[in-house]
């Protein structure tokens, strides 16, 4: 089980990869679209085990939508615009979106979200003022990425609290998705989107091995190495994506402060 929880990040950060190489060579929009297609393929089996509560279906619906539809379409931009190793730290600031959040509904203020704060906010800085053409929009949409991923977990929870059935949940984010931006994409040209597919299916696989490490070990195990899927990213592009990415010592230590934060908050 622990080598399955090591997956998770390098699936991550494959995605990440393969959708940066998808940019240049389809738009945007219809990425999305067939990379939404194929993650939902990968969890059509849940619908043998499915849940009809209707406040359950309604949780999970938004969650997905948020995470699925919104993020994805900010992620997507964000790698297109700024590439995959400014936009994977970036979107990884959901954990201190998620803290934050958490803070307005009742939760407490502790030192160590504090100390996650400071560093993630630094290393952001950071990352938006690379040498290079990283402009404000791109990093926004990484940014808006970990926002929307924050907000999506707790719907997730309150869904969870009615029935725990992950994947027929994560099935229902999906396919809802794909529903909703099919009347944009149709009339796009989705030729040439190989590279998102790819995207579609290991991201779609990513999602399902974390949930089946979930079953058996504890979220402040899983989450710290799902979360370090900035670096592997960072070490990916490096190897493949060497000419369209920002390399500079400015994003490499941002990136290093945006994981030191999040670490922080776990440990």
């Amino acid at each position: 089980m622990n080598y399955l929880i090591l997956l998770i990040p390098i699936l991550f950060s494959i995605h990440q990869i393969l959708v940066r190489k998808g940019s240049s060579e389809a738009e945007t929009i219809s990425g999305i679209y067939v990379s939404l297609l194929a993650s939902t393929l990968i969890f059509i089996p849940s619908v043998q085990h499915p849940t009809f509560d209707r406040n359950f279906v309604i949780l999970m619906s938004i969650a997905g939508v948020l995470h699925f539809f919104i993020a994805r379409i900010c992620f997507y931009h964000a790698i297109s615009r700024i590439g995959a190793n400014l936009s994977a730290p970036l979107s990884a600031t959901r954990v201190f979106f998620a803290a934050l959040i958490g803070i307005f509904v009742g939760e407490y203020l502790t030192l160590k979200v504090v100390i996650m704060s400071l560093l993630i906010f630094t290393g952001i800085l950071l990352i938006s003022r690379p040498k290079g053409k990283a402009d404000a929009l791109g990093v926004t949409l990484g940014i808006l990425t970990g926002f929307f991923s924050a907000i999506s977990s707790y719907f997730v929870k309150f869904g969870n609290a009615i029935e725990y059935n992950p994947l027929f949940a994560i099935f229902l984010g999906f396919a809802l998705s794909s529903i909703l931006l099919t009347p944009i994409a149709i009339r796009r040209d989705l030729h040439n989107t190989k590279w998102y597919f790819a995207a579609g299916v290991v991201v779609g696989l990513a999602h399902l091995i974390r949930y089946v490490v979930l079953k058996e070990v504890p979220v402040t195990v899983v989450e710290p190495i799902t979360s370090s899927y900035p670096l592997f990213t960072l070490l990916l592009s490096a190897v493949f994506l060497r000419e369209g990415e920002i390399f500079t010592a400015r994003s490499i230590a941002g990136t290093m402060l945006i994981l030191a934060g999040i670490y922080v908050y776990y440990f």
